[in-house]
């Protein structure tokens, strides 16, 4: 099986090679989400094909111009679950929950699905403004595979992508992803299976986007090894222990997530028509006939003739004469909206089951500290509902020289249903509406300077407490041959809790919390100039809220031996302090020639790091050499290095999926340990394929290689990757 895997990769690479010339690629920064990219035209992404993509926002179905994803540079990182800079704490397998180092990632909002077992798997999940939809000139098929290891430990993700239009407006499409982890250390294997159908009209007046999200998600939970000596100090054992020979706490455990998504946005547009000259500039149209045409055709000097670009030659004076309105004049219909109605829908049907069969595992029954139902085994199951619809009317800026602001009314009604198991073995239910108002006003066409104000207020009915309120603006300034970009933002929200952290009922966990409303203000900044980006964030947030790990020690443990005689449980906790979190990220890249050096360096502090833990520093720096071998195959040769300092980095409770803060009594700190991976990255004309050694300096009993307390990574892995696109 890798004897043929090797010989479809030598293949793929010489059909590559008899494809000929490569194409240019646009490049883009992941992290720029600039409000500069946003508007309600699409720039066309100059690609040779004839294909430009667009994301829409999930708030108004806005359009954001992108770019596609056919990238070649990073393409060997994103098969890593911790990120293509690899800034989020994962348990080592593909497609394992992960969890940012950097709070500015962290996000909790008003208008953000409650169900949150889904937000650890953001890897995999993608949010419908994540989606790319597409307009092509023929169809494109895009096949893209990662592969590592062998059928015992390897880790595999398939990602088909199909796009097509019928005629300019009409565009459809689907994509598919499979991943199957089956992870290097015992019970922690990784089964993801995601669909995607979406479809776009981009009318004159009309514009609809809509996409049905299917995934199914399905994680070993092993708790963590039992013991981080076997990995930090194997020489203390009689015997070397292989990763999957290394005892686990939990087997025969598993997390099932299904999380479907229906999203439909469209908008109508009232406006008028106007009219260019050849020139681009706008003029005034008037009924034409055939006698004006003359009259006004006549001489050299008629404004027809300066509209068309200036005079014409003598001989093609009468063939002027002689056409119509339109063409003497060269003149260029277009639609100018004034105002627009807009609707957005988005349907979500969620539900997370954990099983845990403690007959054919006792080992189980020495993890769990809690039991509130009874049984043999413990079958969670959680359901979670949710209908939202939102009704906007929208005021354009630019249809009249004197408006320079475009501004939107809107209203937003959700309904959730949670289904929790009580303790009859039933269900129990919860529903409950929300009702939002609100209005934005901003300015996206202006050329040096733009803004974004929006504020809004949610109410259940009887409390009117919740609201949020953001904002953004940048500026563009000529600066030498290039642009500076001056960008800063911020809001202040008043929220509650998600559901979730109130209630959960379920075998070995069970809460009913009423707690205060959460207070955030934050405020950041970006300057970016050429090849250096700055970015500043400061935030406060009162009540925070999180979750909190506990270990019981029990007699077991008191000969010392720290792999036995640990209960788990966790439960939500409030913070009563204010936390303060401030981060500043510096990337800067340099060139010299064929060499190039990329950094992105950030630096946090936090006034409460017993619950809002974050490191100090966090790196990542990548050294490659880029050329092009006989002109057409674009080579990368490089190697890269991720690190951070050590702090008490979030624990994983499998009980409810997520993140939480290590018990104080029994914390382990991770971090002071770099990974450094070696790659070469090739890309020529459709094709991209790449070669790499991830976790090069890997030595048995040397540092602490863990991301997450007790979920040691992956050794030293050869890793091969290929992405395919097809123009029919």
């Amino acid at each position: 099986m890798k004897r043929r895997l090797y010989l479809l990769y030598i293949w793929a690479w010489l059909c590559c090679l008899a494809n000929g010339q490569a194409q240019n690629i646009i490049t883009e920064d992941e992290n720029d989400r600039s409000p500069w990219a946003e508007g309600d035209t699409v720039d066309v992404v100059d690609v040779p094909i004839g294909q430009y993509v667009w994301r829409v926002g999930e708030r108004f179905g806005t359009i954001h111009a992108a770019v596609p994803d056919t990238l070649p540079h990073y393409f060997q990182n994103q098969a890593f679950t911790e990120g293509i800079t690899g800034r989020y704490n994962t348990l080592g397998n593909l497609g394992s929950p992960r969890i940012s180092r950097r709070f500015t990632d962290w996000w909790d909002t008003m208008q953000g699905s409650q169900f949150i077992f889904e937000r650890p798997y953001d890897f995999f999940i993608t949010q419908p403004g994540e989606l790319l939809f597409t307009n092509t000139k023929s169809p494109v098929t895009n096949l893209t595979y990662h592969s590592c290891g062998n059928k015992t430990n390897g880790e595999d993700r398939i990602r088909a992508y199909f796009a097509v239009n019928a005629g300019k407006r009409l565009g459809m499409g689907f994509k598919l992803d499979y991943l199957y982890g089956r992870g290097y250390y015992a019970n922690q294997s990784t089964a993801h299976f995601g669909g995607t159908l979406f479809g776009s009209y981009l009318g004159e007046r009309y514009k609809l986007h809509t996409a049905y999200y299917a995934n199914h998600l399905k994680t070993a939970e092993n708790g963590g090894i039992e013991d981080d000596a076997y990995v930090t100090e194997p020489e203390a054992f009689p015997t070397r222990y292989g990763t999957r020979d290394m005892p686990t706490l939990l087997t025969k455990t598993w997390n099932r997530l299904n999380v479907n998504t229906l999203f439909l946005t469209h908008r109508y547009d009232v406006g008028f028509h106007r009219y260019r000259d050849a020139e681009g500039r706008i003029v005034e149209k008037k009924e034409q006939t055939p006698e004006n045409n003359r009259r006004h055709d006549t001489s050299p000097t008629a404004d027809s003739l300066s509209l068309a670009g200036g005079a014409l030659p003598a001989g093609a004076l009468a063939e002027k004469q002689d056409s119509t309105a339109s063409d003497s004049l060269h003149l260029t219909a277009e639609f100018v909206p004034v105002a627009g109605f807009i609707h957005t829908m988005r349907i979500d049907h969620n539900n997370r089951r954990l099983r845990s069969n403690f007959v054919a595992n006792e080992a189980n029954k020495d993890y769990f500290n809690d039991y509130y139902l009874p049984g043999d085994s413990a079958n969670d199951l959680t359901k979670n509902v949710r209908v939202e619809n939102t009704l906007a009317f929208e005021l354009k800026e630019g249809f009249n020289r004197w408006v320079k602001s475009g501004m939107r009314l809107y209203a937003r009604h959700e309904f959730n249903k949670f289904t929790l198991p009580d303790l009859n073995a039933n269900a129990t239910k919860y529903t409950e509406n929300l009702f939002t108002v609100g209005a934005q006003l901003m300015t996206e066409q202006a050329r040096y300077f733009r803004y974004n104000v929006l504020g809004e207020i949610r109410t259940s009915g009887t409390d009117w407490g919740e609201f949020n309120i953001e904002g953004s603006l940048g500026f563009r300034i000529p600066l030498g041959n290039d642009t500076l970009h001056i960008d800063a933002g911020g809001y202040v929200r008043n929220e509650q809790p998600s559901f979730y952290y109130e209630h959960y009922h379920a075998r070995n966990a069970w809460w009913d919390n009423d707690f205060d409303k959460v207070f955030r203000t934050r405020i950041g900044g970006s300057l970016r100039y050429k090849d250096t980006r700055l970015d500043v964030g400061v935030e406060t947030i009162q009540n925070y809220t999180y979750f909190q790990e506990s270990i019981t020690l029990t007699d077991a443990s008191s000969d010392d031996d720290a792999s036995t005689g640990r209960l788990f449980s966790v439960s939500p906790a409030q913070s009563n302090k204010n936390v303060r979190l401030l981060a500043a990220t510096l990337s800067q890249d340099f060139h010299w020639g064929i060499f190039h050096w990329e950094n992105e360096l950030t630096y946090q502090a936090t006034s409460n790091s017993d619950v809002a833990p974050v490191p100090t520093f966090t790196g990542y720096s990548n050294v490659y050499l880029l050329f092009r071998i006989a002109k057409v195959l674009r080579t990368e040769l490089g190697a890269d290095v991720r690190y951070f300092t050590s702090y008490y980095a979030p624990a994983y409770s499998p009980i409810i999926g997520q993140y939480c803060v290590q018990d104080p009594a029994q914390r382990v700190k991770t971090g002071n340990y770099p990974i450094i991976n070696v790659y070469a990255n090739l890309h020529l004309k459709h094709c991209r394929l790449y070669a790499m050694a991830s976790h090069v300096n890997y030595s048995s009993g040397s540092g602490r290689p863990f991301l997450t307390p007790h979920y040691p990574i992956n050794r030293l892995v050869f890793r091969l990757g290929l992405s395919w696109n097809f123009f029919n």
